[in-house]
């Protein structure tokens, strides 16, 4: 039994320790902290918004695709926006919800946003997408140049907008020339746009099918240290506790992988969306830890599936502290337990 326990403690510190080590070089270096601030700046300085809304088919698909296996979801492709910019590296998937934030921040709902963040840091401007945005990158060796951070951070930067260009998320006018970066502008979040169609992004309005996200994800750090799976899968529980599908908060298998396109890896970010004080999962008492279950008849009961309800005020919090107790908890204990402070009374 203590083997056991040995052995599921190096496995789980083996397992985050990549994840650790980036958190402490992005806290370290006080950009986690410095671009907290400039969100909270940036909201200040324009309309202050309580939540930044996000339209739906952002997230979902209205009507559930059909998937081949519910553990992996749809096809890359197939996805909704929010699914096709997961991706273990780079920044999009941030950047794109931090420009979405900036709009918020700086366009009344429904009018068009004209972006005049520069990517690059300067004298005269006191936001940037440099300062807005986090990211950190190994020397994997191979080569003896090693770029700089702010290389390195702008590197990623600009890739990203080219990959939201190539998803019809952001307009760049002048890609292929000297300057392609300049007067970039987004395209609708709904994602239909088109190369010979694109549609014009613009604020949400009270009247149209949408999540709210509190704007302390972006003024606390989350939006920068949650996993792309861990946002991916929190939008998905805001959106189903904002826009009931069903009596409880839940999804099915075929919700989750169909609709969203997510897949179980991505569901089972809940254990440490949990922990970090985000959601309050109520496990379904017949379905097991590989995700099967006993029993089940569909005639007698609702789906053996997960509650989650999103925790009122569980962004208040700086998302690092926080963050980087649970992973040192779990690392030496294989636990997703919460801290005491995060624990509902």
């Amino acid at each position: 039994m203590v083997r056991h326990v040995r052995d599921a403690a190096a496995a789980a510190a083996k397992a985050v320790k990549t994840r650790r080590e980036t958190l402490a070089a992005l806290t370290g270096s006080g950009m986690v902290a410095d671009a907290s601030a400039a969100a909270e700046e940036l909201s200040a300085s324009g309309r202050a918004p309580a939540v930044v809304r996000v339209r739906r088919p952002y997230l979902r698909h209205s009507v559930p695709l059909e998937v081949e296996t519910e553990r992996n979801g749809l096809p890359r492709e197939k996805r909704p926006p929010a699914g096709r910019l997961i991706a273990p590296r780079g920044v999009t998937g941030r950047l794109h919800l931090l420009l979405l934030f900036a709009a918020a921040c700086q366009a009344a709902p429904g009018r068009q946003w004209h972006c005049n963040l520069p990517i690059e840091h300067g004298r005269d401007q006191p936001f940037s997408l440099e300062r807005l945005v986090c990211a950190f990158a190994r020397h994997r060796g191979g080569t003896g140049y090693v770029a700089s951070p702010k290389a390195n951070k702008l590197r990623q930067i600009t890739e990203a907008l080219k990959t939201l260009n190539d998803q019809h998320l952001l307009d760049l006018p002048h890609r292929g020339e000297y300057q392609p970066f300049r007067d970039f502008s987004l395209l609708c979040d709904s994602g239909q746009s088109t190369d010979n169609a694109p549609i014009t992004y613009r604020v949400p309005t009270a009247k149209e099918p949408c999540i709210d996200i509190p704007t302390e994800f972006f003024s606390r750090g989350w939006v920068h240290l949650l996993t792309p799976s861990e946002i991916a899968a929190y939008l998905m529980w805001l959106d189903v506790n904002q826009n009931p599908q069903h009596e409880e908060p839940y999804v099915t298998g075929a919700e989750r992988a169909g609709a969203y396109g997510l897949t179980r890896e991505a569901f089972e970010t809940h254990q440490a969306l949990q922990a970090f004080g985000l959601v309050d999962v109520v496990p379904d008492l017949m379905r097991h830890d590989d995700g099967k279950y006993t029993d089940y008849n569909p005639e007698g009961r609702p789906p053996p599936c997960h509650r989650v309800t999103v925790t009122a005020g569980g962004l208040s919090l700086e998302a690092a502290p926080r963050i980087t107790e649970v992973l040192n908890r779990y690392a030496a204990t294989a636990d997703w337990g919460r801290p005491l402070g995060a624990r509902p009374i």
